[in-house]
């Protein structure tokens, strides 16, 4: 039997002990609600495990082995779950994912909100998963394998559920994860004809060439790498000291002597992470003169603001023959950069919330430059894992974070879970210099 047809026979197995469990007599709704419970757990688990093993284990064989077998059983009790488990289940997927998301409240005058906004999160992925059950078999896993390419709560799309797939051994194609949930389907769908068993054998012989081309689906071969020493600074700046303008001259001086070092080491490029100027960059002549005159030696990539007359911007600067560039973000994060609601709820949020600070504003389209033959795009953090960072973009990327507004916690793990599927999905090559977590090059 396939590995689909497996996972559909147990999850269907674990619809039944429910219905069994919930029609006994006695305390019928409490066993009702225990089993929803518990289904949900151990289906939230399945969905979630795959970052929590590549935060602790990385990714080898036996992650691999794992992911794979639990990929298939989550997404099997997904599709089968009853309404009430499929309440449980989301919520439970959404703190498992997302628990972090109100950490960056730590930092603000409101820090008791930090698990009061994990919670809506949490929250607002349990009523898309319950609003999925109401439908039956087949619209579910429809909605299940595509519903998520469109529905970004909030512009937020960090929510991928391909990606559960991404530690396992499936491919990274577009297909693989519809083809995946399109033979679940029909192992599941197949026990229904268990007692004709030549419906039963065809519908999961059909399930295993679904399951097999989400295997074997092609993806493009990864560049080489470029022929130039290329240095990744890692800076461990924790974020309660990060904006205090009585650190700025230390991060400052630190910045440049990571510069200096590469200087001397004879590298064509240095990457330092994402705000490793937290300042307005552009505003002061004696930094960028610094950066300017180090840029005749090697090419700089530094994260910094940007002001534009009185409109901010967060950036990167490129600095390289003695000269830079400012690629501006194109993706911002949701209420952490800039308010997904209407411009005067917007302004309402930021008053109460973080001290009337303007939303940032975004550049019309990603940055790209070229190192001699090479070419390479700017990413900053929350873009990393933005499909669309990657569609049309040169073979390599350079992306910048600061990860210290959710450190420590597994955002970096999911972050580099959503880079890896995608530059293995469009064949290109990561540079990610980070502060708080680990700089690394991702392919």
């Amino acid at each position: 039997m396939s590995g689909a047809a497996a996972a559909g026979v147990v999850a269907c197995g674990i619809k039944i002990l429910f219905r069994e469990i919930k029609s006994r007599d006695s305390n019928k709704i409490a066993l009702g609600v225990l089993a929803s419970l518990l289904i949900a757990a151990l289906g939230a688990v399945f969905l979630s495990a795959f970052i929590y093993l590549e935060r602790f284990f990385g990714e080898n064989f036996i992650t691999r082995v794992i992911c794979t077998i639990f990929a298939l059983l989550g997404l099997a009790i997904w599709l089968i779950a009853p309404k009430k488990a499929s309440v449980f289940l989301g919520f439970f997927t959404g703190i498992l994912w997302f628990w972090w998301i109100g950490l960056s409240f730590l930092y603000t005058e409101y820090p008791f909100l930090a698990p009061i906004v994990s919670v809506f999160v949490s929250a607002v992925y349990a009523l898309i998963f319950w609003a999925i059950s109401y439908f039956n078999l087949w619209i579910r896993a429809i909605l299940i394998a595509a519903i998520f390419y469109f529905v970004e709560p909030f512009g937020f799309n960090w929510f991928k559920p391909e990606i559960i797939l991404s530690s396992g051994f499936f491919s990274p194609h577009f297909f693989a994860f519809p083809f995946t949930i399109f033979s679940l389907f029909l192992a599941i769908f197949s026990v229904r004809f268990l007692r004709k068993k030549r419906i039963f054998f065809a519908l999961n012989f059909c399930a295993i060439i679904f399951l097999t081309a989400a295997f074997i689906l092609p993806a493009p071969i990864a560049p080489k790498l470029p022929e130039i020493a290329i240095a990744l600074a890692n800076t461990k700046v924790t974020q309660d000291v990060k904006w205090l303008p009585k650190e700025l001259p230390r991060q400052i001086d630190e910045s440049l002597e990571i510069v200096d070092r590469a200087i001397e080491a004879r590298d064509d490029l240095v990457i330092l992470p994402e705000a490793a100027f937290p300042m307005f960059l552009n505003k002061d002549e004696i930094v960028i003169a610094e950066l300017s005159r180090r840029g005749e030696y090697l090419t700089i990539v530094a994260g910094g603001l940007h002001l534009k007359g009185r409109l901010p911007y967060n950036s990167a600067y490129i600095f390289q023959n003695g000269e830079f560039l400012i690629a501006d973000k194109v993706f911002l994060v949701p209420f952490g950069e800039a308010s997904p609601l209407p411009k005067w709820a917007g302004r309402w949020i930021n008053s109460l919330f973080f001290n009337g600070a303007e939303d940032y504003l975004t550049a019309a389209k990603a940055t790209d430059f070229a190192i001699g033959e090479h070419n390479f795009r700017i990413a900053i953090c929350y873009e990393i894992g933005v499909e669309k960072m990657f569609q049309d973009a040169p073979p390599y990327i350079i992306a910048i974070s600061n990860n210290g507004w959710f450190a420590p916690s597994i955002e970096p793990a999911l972050q580099r879970l959503l880079a890896r599927h995608y530059a293995r999905r469009y064949g290109k090559i990561i540079y990610h210099a980070s502060n708080e977590s680990p700089s690394e090059i991702i392919r």
